[in-house]
């Protein structure tokens, strides 16, 4: 081939280069595109899956409080069962394959025992009121948890297999912890319950409220100024999620505790008494001062730095509630975003 014609070639492939080149980016411009297009679709989707079964929960969850105390009881008395469940679950697999007989059995065994001890003599206590004629019971109490824990305990021992003792203690002490965990730890928001549902649903509010807003905040704004996740265990959380729905969540409580407080339903205690239904609405009498409208002093350094922008303010009127809400708030904006440990916790476990 003589040196003219490579040269002419050469000259072709050079001038089709550019139209080549324009079309590769042209078709990964178009690709791009389409991916963005599929992330932004997904993105919304979730969204309004989310809100569909965030919306079909707050419904579920303002039903049980219509019902009534003994409902609410109940629906913590099942997260507890379920909760238990999940945990135990952790290390059925490897019991099944060390065929270890009734595994289950004496799991859910002193789960019945733990609710018994725990919850035993309140509900005897109400029980007998309304049937007195069941009064030995009550009295019996002390008696029945005994035997029941030697059940127990004898139940155990007989389950034990050779070459699998340090094992089959190791399952049991598994199991107490797990339920210390998650039944005497609940076992004081039932009790919160009769003092006020005030106590259980402002809380729980505040949970909900933070973990919504984190995400709405998250999704509007997240790394649009802090360009790192929240932490390294749970890439998805932003610092602006967190931040927003930190305020978001003060906000909510200051305003949503005083709306609850001008409700008897919800701030007056439960009496378990025949005279009263037990699915019936708390009364009281008297008022607790912390839900009665107070007046605060503003401190000077305040009152001043207000009046020197033109607000003559030297006090304001608010209840006392509005302000324990507060500390809730932060409780619930600090501790609420790290509830993903337990997920992340569980996936290491099953690893």
């Amino acid at each position: 081939m003589s040196e003219s014609e490579v040269r002419k070639r050469k000259g072709e492939k050079d001038e089709k280069s550019p139209s080549v080149s324009r079309a590769i980016q042209t078709q990964t411009e178009e690709e791009q595109k389409k991916s963005d297009m599929q992330i932004a679709q997904e993105k919304y989707r979730k969204f309004f899956t989310r809100t569909i079964w965030g919306t079909m929960m707050i419904v579920v969850f303002g039903a049980i409080l219509y019902v009534g105390h003994i409902a609410v009881s109940t629906f913590i008395y099942l997260i507890q069962a379920l909760s238990f469940k999940e945990i135990i679950a952790l290390r059925y697999i490897e019991a099944k394959e060390k065929k270890i007989p009734r595994y289950r059995t004496m799991h859910w065994y002193f789960l019945f025992c733990m609710f018994y001890i725990v919850y035993g003599p309140n509900v005897l206590r109400v029980f007998t009121l309304y049937y007195p004629q069941y009064d030995f019971l009550r009295r019996y109490f002390d008696l029945s948890v005994f035997i029941l824990y030697v059940a127990g305990l004898l139940g155990f021992v007989l389950t034990l297999k050779k070459n699998l003792y340090k094992y089959q203690f190791g399952q049991l002490a598994w199991t107490i912890m797990t339920l210390f965990l998650v039944v005497v730890q609940s076992h004081f928001f039932v009790q919160n319950i009769f003092v006020g549902l005030i106590w259980f649903v402002l809380p729980v509010s505040l949970i909900i409220c933070n973990d919504i807003m984190a995400y709405m905040c998250g999704m509007a704004f997240g790394q649009k100024w802090i360009q790192r996740p929240l932490t390294k265990l749970s890439p998805n959380k932003t610092w602006e999620g967190f931040i927003g729905a930190l305020i978001c969540t003060l906000v909510w409580a200051f305003f949503f505790s005083s709306f609850l407080a001008n409700f008897d339903y919800f701030i007056c205690p439960k009496q378990m008494n025949p005279s009263e239904s037990i699915f019936g609405s708390p009364h009281c009498d008297t008022r607790d001062l912390i839900f009665e409208p107070q007046i605060y002093h503003l401190p000077r350094l305040i009152a001043s730095m207000l009046h020197s922008v033109g607000i003559h303010l030297e006090s304001v009127v608010m209840k006392p509630i509005q302000l324990h809400s507060l500390v809730f708030a932060l409780f619930a904006g600090f501790i609420a975003p790290f509830g993903f440990l337990c997920q992340w916790f569980e996936e290491s476990l099953q690893n």
